[in-house]
C-alpha cells in the first residue's frame, strides 16, 4: 500500500468508491435558548438496529469539492490503480489552519490503519505549512467517524444546523497542530 498525491485521473475513481457507512449510534441535539444563556446538549443514541448511511453529498458536489482541495492523496492497493481510500485537504493560511473537506475508506479495507495514514498525512503537511490546526465536519449519524477522529486526538469544537444537502446537522471536530 502506498500513499501519493492524487491526479486529475484519480478524480473519477474517488468520486465512484462507495462513500456510505454502517453505524448503530447518532447524536441527537436538543438546544435552549434564554435571555442570558444559550445551551445546546449531544446526547448518543443507540439505534435499534445498524443503518447504511450515504455520502452526504451527490458526485456533483463532490467533484467541486475535490477540485477546491489544495491537496488530495490517495491510499492505493497493492495493484497501483486500486483506491483504497482518499483524503483532500483544503488550508487556510489566513487562519493558520486545515479543513479535511472529504474522506474515504472503502468499506472492505477500513479500519486496517488506512484512515490513520491518511490523516497523518495531512498532519504531516500541516505541520509543514505552520498551521496550528486541522477541522473536520461529520453528519451528527457518522459516529464511526466520530470516535475515528476523537481517538485521533480531535476535539468537538461546533455544530452548524441545516449543513448539508438534506439538511443536516454538521458537527465539527478540531486538532491542534503541536
Amino acid at each position: 500500500m502506498n500513499i501519493r498525491n492524487a491526479e486529475l485521473s484519480d478524480i473519477d475513481l474517488i468520486i465512484a468508491l462507495d462513500h456510505s457507512y454502517m453505524t448503530d449510534h447518532v447524536w441527537q441535539m436538543s438546544g435552549r435558548d434564554g435571555n442570558e444563556e444559550f445551551s445546546t446538549t449531544f446526547r448518543l443514541a443507540r439505534l435499534p438496529r445498524q443503518l447504511q448511511v450515504p455520502y452526504q453529498h451527490d458526485q456533483a458536489t463532490l467533484r467541486r469539492i475535490l477540485h477546491r482541495c489544495d491537496m488530495v492523496w490517495v491510499m492505493e492497493g497493492k495493484n497501483n490503480r486500486d483506491l483504497l481510500g482518499y483524503l483532500g485537504m483544503m488550508t487556510m493560511p489566513w487562519q493558520n489552519s486545515g479543513y479535511l473537506a472529504c474522506m474515504t475508506v472503502i468499506p472492505g479495507a477500513r479500519r486496517k490503519g488506512i484512515a490513520t495514514q491518511l490523516i497523518h498525512t495531512a498532519m504531516a503537511q500541516a505541520r509543514k505549512d505552520g498551521l496550528n490546526s486541522l477541522t473536520v465536519d461529520l453528519q451528527t449519524k457518522n459516529y464511526p467517524a466520530a470516535r475515528f477522529c476523537q481517538t485521533r486526538g480531535f476535539h468537538f469544537s461546533g455544530y452548524s444546523d441545516n449543513y448539508y444537502q438534506a439538511r443536516d446537522i454538521a458537527l465539527f471536530f478540531a486538532y491542534r497542530i503541536r
